[in-house]
């Protein structure tokens, strides 16, 4: 995944903070046991967010432990123990590495598409242990990526219409892995999370795409580009705004649900502002 769903740490409290960087290092740990050790290197705030929303959804509380990170064992820190949602999670990650590398090859030039060959037996790798842990859609996955890449051919200059290819992918995921009652809810959260992380990524890689020539839904329209960046950053807002008013329906209680609503009411809106601001301004880099 790409990164731009993280939390808003100066409104978490300490024990939410602590949670949060608990769960990053049990799921750091469950990649490492269920999607073979390299996966760890795809780590990412986006699959955090998916554990805290499924535990949200399923009532469950993470049980911490103090434990050793194998990039400082000297010193124990908080762990999340490994459960069923931190090894979906985790499967849902190496899956999504897996299309997100397939891509690389097909889109970019030079180093980066070399880079992503060479990476390819390994994905593929985690590919296949993360179908042992969970039931995943890969027909799904490709079906959303063909559309997505037909939308991208045509050189289509509507965000929404490129956002909700990515955010039908990651809706399903969502749904997979909630609870019975919960998985329409579950789909709308990670159906509004998937265009989220679309747009921040177009609005970040906005001046790179342009030097590139390559696709980009907002290198397109009748509006300039601080006008066209405003109408992202509007729609970034309403799609994390729902996306929290959808967990809030579902009545998520405890500390889980509380780091998933700061993430979604508080980081994802610090992340939209940095990624549509002005680019003379600077912009931030949620990667």
């Amino acid at each position: 995944m790409f990164g731009y769903v993280k939390p808003f740490v100066p409104e978490l409290k300490v024990r939410e903070n602590e949670l949060y960087k608990a769960v990053y290092c049990g799921l750091c740990k469950s990649m490492g046991r269920g999607t073979r050790w390299f996966s760890r290197l795809s780590l990412s705030y986006d699959a955090v967010f998916l554990a805290f929303v499924l535990a949200s959804l399923h009532g469950y509380t993470f049980e911490v432990y103090p434990g050793r990170c194998g990039l400082n064992p000297l010193r124990k820190k908080p762990v999340a123990k490994d459960c069923d949602i931190l090894r979906y999670s985790a499967a849902v990650s190496a899956h999504l590495t897996y299309y997100s590398v397939l891509d690389k090859i097909s889109d970019e030039r030079g180093i980066k598409r070399l880079s992503a060959k060479i990476s390819l037996p390994l994905c593929r790798k985690m590919k296949r242990a993360a179908e042992k842990i969970a039931e995943l859609d890969g027909a799904y996955t490709e079906e959303c990526l063909r559309r997505l890449h037909e939308i991208e051919a045509e050189k289509s200059p509507g965000l929404d219409r490129a956002a909700s290819c990515f955010g039908d992918m990651l809706g399903r995921y969502f749904e997979l892995g909630a609870p019975d009652d919960k998985k329409k809810s579950a789909a709308m959260i990670g159906n509004y999370t998937g265009r989220f992380i679309y747009a921040a990524d177009a609005c970040d890689d906005l001046e790179k795409d342009e030097k590139k020539d390559a696709y980009n839904p907002l290198r397109y329209g009748d509006t300039d580009v601080p006008e066209r960046l405003h109408a992202a950053y509007g729609a970034m807002c309403i799609w994390a705004d729902r996306a929290a008013s959808e967990l809030q329906l579902e009545g998520g209680l405890g500390d889980a649900s509380s780091v998933a609503d700061n993430i979604m009411r508080l980081g994802m809106i610090d992340i939209a502002k940095k990624v549509a601001s002005d680019r003379t301004e600077g912009k931030g880099n949620g990667k």
